[in-house]
Parts: C-alpha cells; sequence; structure tokens
C-alpha cells in the first residue's frame, strides 16, 4: 500500500530544474523588458485615439504587437525536469516546453514584416490601383490571414510532443528533420527571398521616378524599412542555420547548450526590441509622435501617419501626387 503511494505521489509531481542566473538568461530578461517596453511604444504611438492611421502603420502596428509578445514569451523561466502523467503535464509539454505560442509570435512578425515590403513595392510599382484598395480595414484581414497561418505552420507541436515515463519527448528523428528543414524553408529562405526581391524591385522603381516629392518620401520609409530587414537577417540567420545543421546530423546534440549557439539564441531575440529604435532613429515623426503624446497632446494631426514621408500621409497623399 505505502509503495502504491509512493508511485502515485511520484507520477503526480512535477520536479523542476534549479534556476541558475547564466549570463545568456540574464541578456535574455533584459532583451525582453527593452522589448516589452519599446514595442509597446510604437504600439501607443500607432493606435492612439483619434490618430488616422494608413494601411502601412496597421502593418507596422500589428509587427510591433508580434514582436511585444515575442518578448513576453522569450522572459526567462524555471524548466521542468520531470513531467507527472496528467493531462495538465502533456498540455504543458505541447505548448510551453515546445515554445510553441513564441514560435507563432516570432512566425507572424516575419511574416507581417515581407507582407509591409510586397506592400511597399505595390505602392510604389502599381500607385493608383495600390491608393483605391489599400485601406487599414484590408491590412487589417491581411494581419489576421498571417496570424492564423503562423499558428498553423506551428501547430506540429500539439501532435510531435508527448509525455513518457516523466520526460516530454519529440516526435521521430526523420519527422523531426523534415519539420525542421520544412520549417527552414517556410520561416526564413521563402520570407527572406521574398521581402530582398521586393525590395530590390522598389529600388529600381523609385530610380526611374521623375517626382522629386514623391521619391523623397517614399525613399524614406524604403530605407527605415530596408534597415528593418537587414536587421532580421543579421539576427535570424546564425539561428536557423545553425538549427538546420543541427537537424541535418552535421553537429552533434551538444550543439543547443554550446556557448556558440546560446549566443546565436540571444542575437536572435534581440531582434524583437530593435525596430522601435530604428523608427525613432529614423523617422521624425515617431519622435515627434512620441513628445506629444507624453505631452498629452494626442490631437494632433499633423502627425498622423508613422510611416509618413516628411509632410506627407502615408501613401495617401503621395501616390495622389504621382497621378498628376
Amino acid at each position: 500500500m505505502d509503495r502504491d503511494w509512493q508511485n502515485i505521489s511520484r507520477n503526480d509531481a512535477w520536479v523542476w530544474k534549479p534556476f541558475a542566473w547564466e549570463w545568456w538568461i540574464c541578456i535574455q530578461l533584459v532583451l525582453a523588458i527593452v522589448g516589452l517596453l519599446g514595442n509597446l511604444l510604437v504600439m501607443l504611438v500607432i493606435f492612439w485615439p483619434g490618430r488616422r492611421r494608413c494601411a502601412t502603420d496597421t502593418l507596422i502596428g500589428a509587427l510591433a504587437v508580434a514582436d511585444f509578445l515575442t518578448s513576453i514569451f522569450i522572459i526567462p523561466h524555471p524548466i521542468v525536469d520531470m513531467y507527472p502523467d496528467t493531462n495538465a503535464a502533456r498540455f504543458y509539454c505541447k505548448i510551453v516546453h515546445t515554445s510553441t505560442l513564441m514560435w507563432i509570435s516570432i512566425c507572424a512578425s516575419i511574416f507581417t514584416l515581407t507582407t509591409i515590403s510586397v506592400e511597399k513595392l505595390i505602392a510604389v510599382r502599381y500607385p493608383v490601383w495600390f491608393q483605391r484598395l489599400s485601406t487599414p480595414k484590408r491590412a487589417t484581414i491581411a494581419i489576421v490571414c498571417i496570424w492564423i497561418v503562423a499558428f498553423g505552420i506551428n501547430t506540429r507541436s500539439l501532435y510531435a510532443r508527448y509525455v513518457s515515463n516523466g520526460k516530454c519527448l519529440s516526435s521521430k528523428h526523420s519527422v523531426a528533420l523534415f519539420i525542421g528543414v520544412a520549417l527552414f524553408l517556410v520561416e526564413y529562405v521563402l520570407p527572406v527571398s521574398v521581402t530582398v526581391i521586393a525590395h530590390v524591385w522598389t529600388i529600381c522603381v523609385l530610380r526611374r521616378r521623375r517626382v522629386t516629392a514623391l521619391r523623397k518620401a517614399q525613399s524614406l520609409v524604403l530605407q527605415m524599412l530596408l534597415i528593418v530587414v537587414i536587421t532580421f537577417i543579421i539576427c535570424w540567420t546564425p539561428d536557423q542555420f545553425g538549427f538546420l545543421v543541427f537537424n541535418l546530423g552535421i553537429v552533434p546534440a551538444t550543439y543547443l547548450f554550446s556557448p556558440l549557439y546560446r549566443c546565436f539564441v540571444i542575437l536572435a531575440f534581440a531582434n524583437s526590441c530593435v525596430n522601435p529604435f530604428i523608427y525613432a532613429a529614423r523617422i521624425p515623426k515617431f519622435r515627434k509622435a512620441l513628445k506629444d503624446m507624453f505631452m498629452r497632446k494626442s490631437g494632433n494631426r499633423g502627425i498622423h501617419s508613422l510611416s509618413a514621408g516628411e509632410g506627407e500621409g502615408a501613401y495617401g497623399n503621395v501616390v495622389s501626387s504621382a497621378q498628376s
């Protein structure tokens, strides 16, 4: 009877690993806090009541929301060492242990950035068509679709993980290899390729423009977005390629616990908090909007668009000048 009671207690017990403040944990916490505060300011500037927004502003706000959620999910937390054989443990294994929510928000951030790049290309290449069809409402629909796709791609953990003998196990190696390579192509190679092509195409179109005001306004937005894209590539490339070679079996499992991989992960997490600094450095209207917001000047409508060039609404007024 005592032995059965001990087995039940052991099977129903959660065993947590001792939490240690390693150097990467401390840096990760700092990045999470900076990402939370920075992206919160971006969301306040864009979604402040009474402030008008264009489609690009809505997408940039959605990018800030995705990065804000990512910052929440990268906050360090204790790790389970032994799981009980319960439904709660299986749920924790599938959702928390696999960082599913974090990867959903990261995937949404990547796809939103890709959408912004394509939207910018369409605005420059087909200005009249873009002005007629581009609205914040349609941008919101695109954002909802992006999150649905991000959720669908990352639900693999709902069936690929399970609890066995107190451990949270993954799927078979062949399945894990296929999923790892597929995610590398879908979440990294495809978005980066589309984004780079869209920016190169946009630059080529802008060079042929003769309307000085139009080129100046659109070039300011393009420069800012280009910096965001380059930063994303720099931050995520080492981590993505490192995880790819691990899935391919080129490096041993100990690589995932090495200082080099820790550095790659920290660099990837840094991407969730750098965009607000880019906006502040490259967009005077963003700095002015922050100042006015803290000074309670939310009624100022002269700075209504974050993605605008100097003195123009993002694409609405700028594109109108292209029709004349």
